[in-house]
């Protein structure tokens, strides 16, 4: 006869114990699931389950999932918002709106054709959004960057760097390093 496996807690020392172990499927929600089994429990408890046996939950990763689900909000949401300001300083007011504006939209666009396709956000993926979002933020920047300039280019803005980019370009020195 084997020893039964024991649990051991600061508050009540070491005790007899059984554990249950409940894994996900592929392409279901962790958080859905650990709410689905403890609600479960709770409803098995004074039936099946005795009602002096202690549950502990040892291990949620559906609690995991939420909480690196809603980090990963609150860091998408803190960039948006410091890169809108950023571009607000540096460029103005309208350009700031647009990367306000684009950010959120491609990201949602993006969580709703995994959505549409039946995907779901993993710990691979997560990583990848946020890698993405990065590349995003830094698409955006130049995007805007390149409005500005044609804009201030074409009402003349900027005469006074096209003017000194031409004579760089055109001035006789080079002319003539250039025809040898």
């Amino acid at each position: 006869m084997t020893a039964p496996p024991w649990s051991q807690s600061r508050e009540s020392g070491a005790h007899p114990a059984v554990t249950i172990a409940v894994a996900k499927r592929k392409g279901t929600n962790a958080i859905d699931i650990a709410h689905r089994v403890t609600q479960k429990l709770d409803t098995l408890r004074g039936t099946l389950v005795p009602a002096d046996v202690h549950l502990t939950i040892t291990r949620d990763y559906g609690e995991t999932a939420a909480e690196k689900s809603n980090e990963l909000l609150w860091h998408m949401l803190l960039v948006v918002l410091s890169v809108s300001a950023l571009i607000w300083l540096v460029l103005g007011r309208r350009e700031a709106a647009v990367v306000l504006i684009a950010i959120p939209v491609t990201l949602a666009l993006t969580l709703f054709m995994f959505y549409l396709y039946g995907y779901t956000l993993n710990r691979i993926t997560l990583f990848a959004l946020i890698f993405s979002i990065g590349i995003l933020v830094d698409d955006a920047i130049v995007v805007v960057e390149n409005i500005v300039r044609h804009a201030r280019l074409s009402t003349g803005e900027s005469a006074g760097l096209m003017a000194v980019a031409l004579r760089s370009r055109c001035s006789p020195s080079t002319t003539r390093a250039n025809s040898r």
